[in-house]
């Protein structure tokens, strides 16, 4: 269930640029969080940056499974029950996803996910037999979970919780929030390629983003276009398969991992971009996107009001695209 980050390409024209009127410049502000990079665009008279800095540190102090002092760390290892205001947020979300995709986005799938070496456990390259999967996935399931007056009850003390899948993109909307609780209209916020874009860009246009081409291995250096689209005070988000992967005896097992069965998804799937005014659950569906295949995730996009998809499959011997009824809007 685990999926990687697929950067989107972010071509956002002009995000480095002038002046969003006669006395206010548009501010870029980059650097590390969460094992990936941010980086943060908006118009405004004032520099937030040390504040943005603050709140991406206490994002990870709460929900960093790559940091061992963290609050899901601590609750992973049993050290606490008591949650604070972003784990309940986590947690509701990831049930309200968990619920609607039949239990494909299931953020209690970590001990699968370190087995394959996708979590936050890293190790050589290893490829689970079915003893050590049916031993694993007996402690998998949001049902196993409850979360009540501010504390996470687990039926089984085994139970741990990955938030790759989510965490990302609900930093994305904690620092959007507190840009707009400024009064900032015109930014852009991108995590690990997850974006939510508001007002314009400093050319007074929508901002436009390039979503990749599913390019096996293409990385920073090395990436092109599938599409360009352009929107605003909306988040994105796109996962795919085709940049990890562990390979044994000439297979590729793809990182996004099916909860109900503890092995990678295989279907037609390449890669998901998913439109949606929030992007926490813009990200959490991509991923259970990948997973559950293109015409289910086709009838839950046209099922949600206001989400849209476009999705790249390989099909019948070809790549193709599907895209949702709306999505033609960002094109």
């Amino acid at each position: 269930m685990l999926k990687e980050k697929i950067f989107l390409g972010l071509a956002i024209l002009a995000i480095f640029a002038t002046a969003c009127n006669r006395n206010v410049e548009y501010i870029k502000y980059s650097g590390p969080t969460q094992g990936t990079m941010f980086n943060i665009t908006y118009c405004s008279d004032t520099n937030y940056n040390n504040e943005i800095d603050s709140l991406l540190k206490a994002f990870c102090r709460s929900l960093s499974n790559y940091d061992s002092t963290s609050l899901i760390s601590r609750i992973n290892r049993n050290e606490t029950d008591s949650l604070d205001a972003l784990t309940e947020e986590f947690f509701k979300v990831s049930k309200e996803v968990w619920e609607n995709t039949d239990g494909i986005f299931d953020v209690t799938v970590a001990p699968i996910v370190n087995a394959w070496g996708f979590g936050w456990q890293r190790h050589e390259t290893h490829i689970p037999d079915s003893t050590e999967i049916d031993s694993l996935i007996q402690h998998i399931g949001m049902d196993k979970i409850e979360i009540a007056d501010g504390k996470i009850v687990k039926r089984d003390p085994k139970i741990q919780i990955i938030t790759n899948a989510i965490a990302q993109g609900m930093s994305v909307d904690y620092i959007s929030d507190f840009l707009k609780s400024k009064g900032i209209k015109n930014f852009l916020v991108e995590i690990g390629g997850e974006i939510y874009c508001s007002g314009k860009n400093a050319k007074g246009e929508e901002w436009k983003i390039g979503v990749d081409k599913p390019i096996e291995g293409s990385g920073y250096e090395y990436r092109e276009n599938q599409i360009k689209i352009h929107m605003s005070d909306m988040a994105v988000n796109t996962s795919g398969n085709y940049r990890k992967f562990v390979e044994e005896g000439g297979k590729k097992f793809g990182h996004s991992i099916n909860p109900t069965t503890g092995y990678p998804a295989e279907n037609e799937m390449i890669s998901a971009t998913v439109a949606y005014p929030d992007c926490i659950r813009a990200d959490a569906y991509a991923t259970a996107f990948m997973v559950m295949g293109s015409e289910k995730a086709m009838k839950i996009v046209e099922s949600i009001d206001g989400m849209e998809a476009y999705f790249i499959i390989h099909k019948d011997g070809e790549t193709k695209t599907m895209e949702s009824s709306g999505f033609s809007i960002y094109e």
